[in-house]
């Protein structure tokens, strides 16, 4: 007669067979983005041309390191000078003058109560 409770322990059993060879297995680390490099990674992370990001270099106008006649750009530096060209929507924009205005006391009833107390 067949028994549910025998096949369930047997697949109990490989399953946790399963489990501990998964566990014993060495997951390595993926290899960390290159956070340092030169003219190739500017020309990656921003997409414009060679000559445009020399430009850039000379007009001090793009983050970079120099060392000797090498340039160096770093990733996270790159990444953030891009971002600080973000142009805000214009939902932004409403939401900063709304603000902007909650912020300041009305102007208007300042000088009214002024006049009135002279």
């Amino acid at each position: 007669m067949f028994n549910p409770f025998e096949d369930i322990l047997t697949r109990l059993v490989r399953v946790e067979a399963l489990l501990l060879e998964l566990q014993s297995i060495t997951i390595l680390p993926a290899p960390a983005d290159k956070q340092l490099g030169g003219i190739e990674l500017a020309m990656q992370i921003t997409g414009l041309a060679q000559s445009t990001i020399y430009n850039l270099v000379c007009a001090g106008s793009i983050p970079h390191m120099k060392r000797g006649r090498k340039l160096y750009f770093s990733r996270a530096e790159l990444e953030a000078w891009i971002m600080d060209g973000k142009h805000q929507t214009l939902q932004e924009l409403e939401t900063e003058v709304a603000r902007h205005l909650s912020d300041k006391p009305d102007q208007k009833e300042e000088s009214q109560s002024a006049t009135s107390t002279r």
